[in-house]
C-alpha cells in the first residue's frame, strides 16, 4: 500500500495533521497507531469500577489559531476554562508558582539567600559573556545560587529525570519564567503575590 502522506502515531499531533490534510482537500494519507486506542497521552480510559482516568494532563493552552478553531468546532460547550492554581510546598509554607517570582513567601533567611544570588548574577552583567554551555549553567547565571539550590535544580531534575548539566538550554522559550530582579524586590517589599506569568496561566479543560 502506498500513500502520499504517512502519519506515525494517532496522538494529538498525528490526528491534527490528518485533520489539516483533510481540510486542505487531501485524502491520500494514512494514520498508523501501534496502541489499542487513539489519542496518545491525551487519551482517557474507564476502569471496571466506572472511573475515567486521563493518561496525561488534558489542559489546553494553545496559541495556534487553527488548533484553537478545531477544538472549538469539536468540543463546542464541552470545555471548562480555569485560572491556574499552582503552589510549591517548601520550608513549612506554600509558595505560589512561579517560585522565582514569589520568594517573598519563604522564611526570611531563605528570602535573603535567594536575593543574594539574584543580585550577584545581576551584578555580573552579560556583556562579552559566552552563552551557557547547558541548562545547569543557564539556571546558575539566570537565577543565582539560592533559587538554583532551593528550587530550580531539584524541580527540573524531578520533571525531566536528567541532571541539568546534561540538558541544553535552547528549548526553554516560554517554559521557564526568567527573573526580573526589580520586580521580585518590589513583590517582597509590597508583600504581593505574582502569579500572572506563563502561557498556561489560564487554560481550557475538555469535559
Amino acid at each position: 500500500m502506498r500513500v502520499k502522506y504517512l502519519i506515525i502515531g494517532a496522538g494529538p499531533t498525528g490526528l491534527g495533521a490528518a485533520d489539516r490534510l483533510r481540510e486542505l482537500g487531501q485524502d491520500d494519507f494514512l494514520v498508523l497507531e501501534r496502541g489499542p486506542h487513539v489519542g496518545g497521552l491525551s487519551a482517557s480510559f474507564t476502569d471496571t469500577a466506572g472511573f475515567t482516568w486521563d493518561l496525561g494532563g488534558h489542559v489546553v493552552f494553545s496559541h495556534f489559531e487553527h488548533f484553537d478553531r478545531m477544538l472549538a468546532d469539536l468540543l463546542g460547550d464541552d470545555v471548562l476554562h480555569h485560572q491556574r492554581e499552582a503552589w510549591i510546598r517548601m520550608a513549612q509554607t506554600w509558595v505560589p508558582y512561579p517560585f522565582q517570582n514569589n520568594i517573598r513567601r519563604l522564611p526570611p533567611e531563605l528570602v535573603w539567600e535567594c536575593v543574594q544570588g539574584l543580585l550577584a548574577v545581576a551584578g555580573n552583567g552579560s556583556n562579552g559573556k559566552r552563552p551557557p554551555a547547558h541548562f545547569r549553567e543557564w539556571i546558575d547565571t539566570s537565577f543565582g545560587a539560592g533559587i538554583a539550590r532551593l528550587f530550580m535544580l531539584p524541580y527540573n531534575f524531578k520533571v525531566w529525570a536528567h541532571p541539568a548539566e546534561t540538558m541544553s538550554h535552547r528549548w526553554i522559550g516560554e517554559r521557564v519564567s526568567v527573573v526580573d530582579v526589580s520586580r521580585v524586590l518590589k513583590n517582597i517589599i509590597l508583600g504581593r503575590d505574582d502569579v500572572s506569568w506563563g502561557p498556561n496561566r489560564t487554560f481550557a479543560f475538555p469535559l
